[in-house]
């Protein structure tokens, strides 16, 4: 079975680019993106996604508060930090809210789907 993904990044080229990269791999099924932090609780609640691909600097709800919601809400899906924020205080936020691992938007495409597949066979 494929890893249910969704996608969040306000930037539609690296959301819709990384849903048609991540989703031609035969180990994910990309099952939806959002925009922004507030869509991404709201589609975790109707998509029921394993991991989330989760940008920290977003409108609306930022990617650290969103990530602490729907945790809260359902503590079994993952999230996968990527940015492009390099910072100790915004990842180290990240992580204490619950996220299971971060990644740089400078990583490539293989690394970002080694991660989304750790997020669920490692925790």
């Amino acid at each position: 079975m494929p890893i249910r993904l969704l996608v969040v990044d306000d930037h539609p080229l690296v959301r819709g680019t990384l849903a048609l990269a991540l989703g031609r791999s035969a180990l994910v099924e990309v099952v939806g993106v959002a925009c922004d932090g507030a869509e991404a609780v709201e589609a975790v609640a109707r998509l029921r996604p394993e991991v989330v691909l989760m940008d920290l600097a977003m409108p609306v709800l930022d990617g650290t508060e969103a990530t602490r919601r729907l945790l809260a809400l359902w503590p079994r899906t993952r999230v996968v930090v990527l940015t492009s924020a390099a910072g100790g205080r915004l990842e180290q936020a990240a992580l204490d809210a619950g996220a299971s691992r971060i990644l740089y938007k400078d990583a490539g495409i293989d690394a970002v789907l080694d991660a989304v597949v750790a997020a669920v066979t490692t925790g």
